[in-house]
């Protein structure tokens, strides 16, 4: 049986409004200028409260918008069966503007060929507590909770089962963009402008399917100027014609529509993920939760010549220290060459300190050049690094920049210097705090492919912004 078969009224909390939609042929709407997702007074929810009674409203399904449920899709680039949340949360941060927790997470692993798609969802849950307080305080029972862009999605399935983009308004100037393929979201994300440029998303659909995506549905009034240089498949849609055609009043939204005609059996009730702990990700059929920001990149630029004389410093003092031990006439080595010898001896070559190739490192990929993060890292794991997290930077850069912490900045600079000279020059900084999941992260702001020959791109944990 349908979620919403029984269903007559549909709640849609907005930032200064809610919105109540019924399956009525006329008066079937109401807006209330009132933020459920704030904590309210019993009088602030008076004149709500009196609407509810007076229409004997008692039980209710609630739409929530996508800020509220983010969506993004990570792609590994060879099989995996399990991956650590905290790894979910540090890459998800780029993309969340809302503190998130392990709790607000959910994820689902699925094997795509060679490589494993992680759909994952982050929620705000401090504003949906907060929205079901105000819900219990009107005595207004909810059966259920659903993201929009899942709402849209399970429309869409009734008549696509394919891969495709959807552009739906939520506003002047204001949309949103979801990635889908059948009943499962893998991206959405909200855009602002007379038009959208598209392209990157459009260029990262390919890490998700096996071809690019070119199908777009677009609304049919007022649609945005869609930027891409591929190509796309545009399909325009009514939505006072598609309610029509579910004999539904035309005046119904389609994520509210949804709610009322699609049959939801197989997808998840937000409220029983956000109440029960510890979801295994095989309970998650089809994910829908929002990405926390990654550490702030610090806008410093340093003075290229301090690290180079630092590096240089550091790699004779640490091969003095390290050879120190081994002078077989037990008397100090000196770090500098000798003023004078006997006889005509060849000088110790200084040796760079040890690093350990367990480090955790990330790789973000700050340019509008597909695969760069992966072609790093696949440079990395020659250098015998194997802990390498890929994704994209939520800030764009003109330059490599190499984030480290403290205590480690000298030695780093010093092996990566020596080791990617050519291939990733780059500014080193200091910039990772001291409990910070990663031990380095490098930022990739230049073309790669116009520096020395480097493997063929292997994006892993790579996504679309």
């Amino acid at each position: 049986m349908s979620l919403f078969s029984k269903n007559q009224f549909v709640l849609w909390p907005k930032n200064k409004t809610v919105e109540i939609y019924s399956n009525k042929k006329d008066q079937n709407t109401a807006s209330f200028d009132l933020n459920l997702l704030k904590e309210q007074t019993d009088q602030d929810l008076q004149s709500l409260s009196f609407y509810l009674k007076k229409n004997n409203i008692k039980n209710t399904s609630v739409l929530l918008s996508d800020d509220l449920v983010v969506v993004r899709s990570f792609v590994y680039d060879s099989k995996i069966s399990s991956i650590e949340k905290k790894e979910l949360l540090s890459l998800s941060q780029a993309f969340i503007n809302f503190p998130i927790e392990a709790e607000s997470l959910e994820y689902k692993l699925v094997n795509s060929g060679p490589k494993t798609i992680i759909r994952t969802t982050v929620y705000d849950l401090a504003k949906i507590k907060i929205l079901k307080s105000n819900l219990a305080r009107l005595n207004l029972k909810t059966s259920s909770f659903l993201p929009v862009s899942l709402a849209l999605c399970s429309l869409i399935n009734s008549f696509y089962q394919q891969e495709y983009f959807l552009v739906f308004p939520q506003g002047a100037k204001h949309y949103l963009l979801v990635l889908a393929k059948g009943k499962d979201v893998y991206l959405s994300t909200s855009l602002k402008g007379d038009s959208l440029d598209i392209q990157k998303t459009v260029n990262y659909s390919n890490l998700y399917f096996s071809t690019v995506t070119k199908k777009i549905f677009l609304p049919r009034d007022n649609a945005p100027e869609i930027i891409s240089t591929t190509k796309m498949e545009k399909t325009p849609f009514d939505q006072s014609q598609i309610a029509q055609n579910f004999h539904q009043a035309p005046n119904l939204p389609l994520p509210v529509l949804a709610t009322m005609v699609s049959p939801n059996d197989q997808n998840p009730d937000i409220m029983n993920i956000m109440e029960t702990e510890n979801n295994s990700q095989n309970n998650n059929p089809s994910s829908f939760i929002p990405p926390t920001s990654s550490p702030k990149k610090k806008n410093i630029l340093p003075l290229i010549a301090v690290f180079v004389l630092t590096s240089a410093l550091a790699s004779i003092l640490i091969w003095y220290v390290l050879n120190k031990s081994d002078s077989s006439s037990g008397e100090p080595e000196s770090a500098l060459a000798p003023t004078s010898v006997p006889e005509p001896t060849s000088a110790p070559i200084p040796t760079l300190a040890p690093v350990d190739k367990d480090l955790k490192i990330s790789v973000l990929n700050a340019t509008d050049i597909n695969g760069q993060a992966g072609a790093f890292k696949a440079k990395l794991t020659e250098l015998g690094f194997t802990d390498v997290a890929v994704g994209n930077s939520k800030e764009t850069h003109k330059s490599n920049l190499v984030q480290t912490k403290k205590e480690t900045l000298a030695t780093f600079s010093a092996y990566f210097q020596d080791k990617l000279s050519d291939y990733f020059p780059a500014d080193y900084q200091a910039s990772l705090e001291d409990d910070s999941t990663y031990d380095l992260v490098f930022i990739v702001g230049t073309d790669l492919r116009q520096t020395s020959p480097s493997p063929s791109p292997s994006p892993a944990l790579e996504e679309s912004n």
